[in-house]
């Protein structure tokens, strides 16, 4: 008798038949494929989402422009697309939104900027800015330079027209080899077992249907890179960036919403003024210029920006010129020989030294050969106009002393008499002193405030420089009257 001994395959713990090494396998790459295909459709999804948030609305006329510099980050990076809405000429800009317009400085050529108005001039014009720049923009907008106003921003879609404008042709080519690669596999279907039983009987299907969703999807990816270029190429390349709410977090500043007028703003340039320095300025050299001419000024030697404004129905700032070499000086070419003039500016000072407010001199340099036409305090902190040459010394002065740690208005007007001047001071809106002052030289130069050159003897301060702050500098080419002075002061 033969006993034969059966031996039951191993079924492990479970007691169950363990799979087949090619059946786990198989399993393991039928779940990695199927986690591709996840991404894959995903990624694709992802794409052609932002092809339609950044075309959709230019069936209404609105317009896509692509951002190449990061001036207002972190709200808006290179390589974003602004769908902007067309902004109509008559409707008033709104303060602290982020608008589309025309780059306004001399040199920018056929550009435009995104950045966020921050604040109103009066008589049209505008001061833009940066959220991520310390500085508000230079050179200020007129309303009519206004193109559309920032609605919409989709991210990423802009990057390969910055790749292809930028030389970066291997980060595009990349791109563009694992977009068409995901595009690809993302229209392979997943097959199950019973898929692969029923594959013959639904090849034909398959097959038409992989086509279609292969074609939907070159073409979604053709149009994707279409709008970018569109964007850029149509409109123009924005060198910059944008937010869309009414104010930004960035740590840099903090812009807020409101549609204001700065009316002291508005009464001096109602006067027409050479220059106009604001002195808002987060930091140096350039200091704003917000008259019509766009002299852009030099800030040297500042002790301290953005300090505690001087008008407290006007929003800004004012700076600390400190008691050495502190200066702003004016931009533009030299002034021809100025006989007839206005000088005005706010100041704050405790200073026993004296100083140099404001005056003329024959460079933009720390000092010069020729100067005059300064109003300067004395030691005593009374203000000083006239007494600049040696000969014929005729000055007046206030009789109060201002250096009480208060702001100041002070206002200076001149005209010619003969060889002389008549001169009138205004401070606070007050005529405080007026008369005959000495005579001016004849010679072109620069308005400045603050450190320079001034005559040494006894009545004169101890210092070039002057110790204190100075806010809202304004030169007129005409004399004003009384009654001009007082609006400027009451617009306080």
């Amino acid at each position: 008798m033969t006993l034969e001994l059966a031996v039951a395959p191993d079924t492990g713990d479970s007691g169950a038949p363990s799979p087949a090494p090619a059946a786990r396998a198989g399993a393991g790459r039928a779940w990695l494929a199927l986690f591709v295909t996840i991404l894959t459709r995903g990624y694709r999804a992802f794409l052609l989402t932002l092809l339609v948030a950044a075309l959709l609305p230019t069936l209404w006329s609105w317009s896509s422009y692509v951002v190449r510099s990061g001036s207002m980050a972190p709200a808006l990076a290179v390589g974003d697309v602004v769908v902007a809405q067309p902004f109509p000429s008559s409707d008033p800009v709104p303060v602290g939104r982020v608008m589309v317009f025309e780059n306004p400085a001399p040199s920018a050529g056929n550009t435009l900027l995104v950045h966020r108005v921050v604040e109103y001039l009066g008589r049209g014009e505008y001061v833009t800015a940066g959220d991520a720049n310390r500085d508000p923009d230079v050179t200020p907008v007129p309303s009519e330079s206004f193109r559309a106003r920032a609605r919409i921003l989709v991210p990423y879609v802009g990057l390969p027209l910055v790749w292809l404008r930028g030389g970066d042709y291997l980060l595009l080519g990349g791109w563009l080899l694992l977009t068409v690669a995901a595009f690809v596999r993302a229209c392979f279907r997943g097959r199950t077992d019973e898929d692969r039983q029923s594959r013959k009987s639904k090849k034909h299907k398959g097959t038409v249907v992989g086509r279609a969703t292969s074609v939907t999807a070159l073409v979604g990816l053709v149009g994707l890179i279409g709008v970018a270029l569109g964007a850029g190429i149509g409109n123009g390349i924005v060198p910059a960036g944008a937010a869309f709410t009414a104010s930004t977090g960035s740590s840099a500043n903090s812009w807020t919403v409101g549609q204001f007028v700065a009316t002291y703003n508005e009464t001096v340039l109602a006067d027409d003024p050479y220059v106009f320095y604001l002195v808002d300025e987060a930091s140096g050299p350039a200091a704003l210029d917000a008259a019509p001419g766009h002299r852009t000024g030099t800030f040297a030697s500042i002790a301290a920006y953005r300090q505690a404004d001087a008008l407290p129905n006007n929003p800004g700032y004012s700076v600390r010129l400190g008691s050495t070499t502190g200066r702003l000086v004016s931009g533009g070419s030299a002034v021809a020989d100025p006989d007839r003039f206005s000088l005005e500016l706010w100041f704050r000072t405790t200073t026993t030294a004296g100083g140099k407010l404001i005056g003329f001199e024959s460079t933009r340099n720390a000092s010069s050969l020729l100067y005059d036409r300064h109003v300067l305090m004395d030691p005593n902190g009374r203000l000083v106009y006239g007494g600049w040459t040696a000969n014929t010394v005729r000055r007046i002065t206030s009789p109060q002393a201002y250096n009480d740690g208060a702001w100041h208005h002070l206002v200076l007007t001149a005209v010619p008499r003969g060889n002389q001047q008549d001169s009138v001071m205004y401070v606070d809106g007050d005529l405080v002193t007026f008369g005959t002052t000495t005579r001016i030289s004849a010679y072109n130069g620069w308005w400045r405030v603050g450190y320079g050159s001034l005559p040494i003897g006894p009545g004169y301060p101890a210092t070039a420089g002057f110790a204190g702050s100075i806010d809202q500098v304004a030169v007129y080419p005409t004399a004003l009257g009384p009654g001009r002075v007082a609006a400027h002061y009451d617009a306080r």
